[in-house]
C-alpha cells in the first residue's frame, strides 16, 4: 500500500512540472518584401523586409504562413517570407522582432488608453 501511494504522489507531483514547459519555437520567418497583413484583433499593419516572426503554423497546403507577434497572429502568403530554423537567426532577426513587439504593446495600451478615456467622458462627474 505505501508503494502505491508513494508512486501516486510521484505522478501527481512530477505532471505540473511537465505542464509548465515553455512554448519553444523551431522555425521562423523573415519577410523578404515589404508586406501589409491584418493582426487577428483586426488592425492593419505593415511589415518590412528583414521583419522576423516565428512561425505558429502553415495553411492551405503551405500557400499561406501564420506568424506571431506578442499575444496576436497574423496570415500572410508564404511567398513573402523566408523560412529558417531557430539556430539560423541573427541578433539582427531577433532584435527586429522585439521592436515590432514593443511597437504592438505601445499601440495597444495607448488604444486601451483612449478607450478609457471616451468611455469616461459619457460618465457624469462624480458629486462634491
Amino acid at each position: 500500500m505505501k508503494r502505491l501511494l508513494l508512486l501516486f504522489l510521484a505522478i501527481v507531483l512530477g505532471c505540473p512540472v511537465h505542464a509548465a514547459e515553455k512554448k519553444h519555437y523551431v522555425l521562423y520567418a523573415v519577410f523578404t518584401v515589404d508586406t501589409g497583413v491584418r493582426l487577428a484583433e483586426g488592425t492593419k499593419w505593415v511589415m518590412f523586409k528583414g521583419d522576423t516572426f516565428p512561425v505558429m503554423m502553415f495553411k492551405e497546403q503551405q500557400s499561406k504562413i501564420v506568424l506571431q507577434m506578442a499575444g496576436t497572429s497574423f496570415i500572410t502568403e508564404t511567398a513573402n517570407v523566408k523560412v529558417i530554423e531557430e539556430k539560423d537567426l541573427t541578433p539582427g532577426d531577433l532584435a527586429t522582432y522585439r521592436t515590432n513587439v514593443q511597437h504592438y504593446l505601445d499601440s495597444q495600451a495607448e488604444k486601451w488608453k483612449a478607450e478609457q478615456l471616451q468611455a469616461g467622458q459619457g460618465k457624469a462627474e462624480p458629486p462634491k
